[in-house]
């Protein structure tokens, strides 16, 4: 039976690993600082709906609604082009957050549900069928976690129980360290890992990506320099 598969939207990269990333997977979006980890989660969304006119829902923890969508504008990947293909509904959750005094948003909010929720919602009211929740660092850092093995096993179940497929945006701390989210359980909970990674020299900072792991996929693990132009990804092969 073949597998339904949904396209990165980088150029290059879905023809080395059969197509895409299988529908309603559980993939981690990782790297540093500074990689362009948002980005790429966001052009996932954004090229599902100009090419398939798929809807998507981004989730935002952290940078507000208008600053990500100033930054893909200057990029070439304006939300409003899309607004009758499909397009991406952003959740500003960060902007909720803000709103709460400090004890609501340490003691009453179960931020992981809350979540699950406002995806099912969405889900069942205009159709998502894509989710990328921006970030997972942002989520444990107002989320008490005493038991992660068996609380993040707990949210990746729910997460599929959805039915959508999902990118979470997993920021590494510690760059000496392949763990590619925060508890190290991450890693064998996700279906796929798409890592980026940065590498300075005296003159220059380049990207690399590389799909370290999806699951029912023949992927190639090359990490190869990327590109970000104007209205897109591209990965770099020659």
């Amino acid at each position: 039976m073949a597998v339904e598969r949904i396209s990165t939207g980088v150029g290059g990269l879905d023809e080395r690993m059969e197509g895409g990333i299988p529908e309603k997977w559980v993939t981690l979006i990782c790297g540093r600082a500074g990689t362009m980890k948002s980005t790429l989660a966001y052009s996932v969304l954004f090229n599902a709906a100009k090419t398939t006119g798929r809807r998507g829902i981004y989730v935002t923890l952290e940078q507000n609604r208008q600053s990500l969508v100033d930054h893909m504008v200057k990029i070439g990947m304006d939300p409003r082009q899309i607004e009758g293909q499909g397009g991406i509904i952003i959740v500003d959750m960060g902007r909720l957050r803000k709103e709460m005094d400090k004890k609501e948003v340490e003691g009453d909010i179960n931020w992981p549900q809350s979540i699950l929720t406002t995806v099912s919602n969405y889900k069942m009211k205009y159709g998502c069928d894509i989710f990328v929740l921006d970030s997972l660092a942002a989520l444990y850092s107002i989320t008490e976690i005493k038991n992660p093995r068996s609380e993040i096993f707990m949210f990746f179940d729910k997460l599929r129980d959805l039915d959508i497929t999902t990118f979470l945006v997993s920021e590494m701390l510690e760059p000496d360290k392949l763990y590619f989210g925060m508890y190290g359980v991450e890693d064998f909970l996700a279906d796929g890992i798409i890592h980026l990674e940065i590498e300075r020299d005296a003159r220059n900072v380049n990207l690399y990506l590389s799909v370290v792991k999806m699951r029912q996929t023949n992927h190639d693990r090359s990490y190869f320099p990327l590109i970000v132009e104007h209205g897109g990804l591209e990965i770099v092969t020659d």
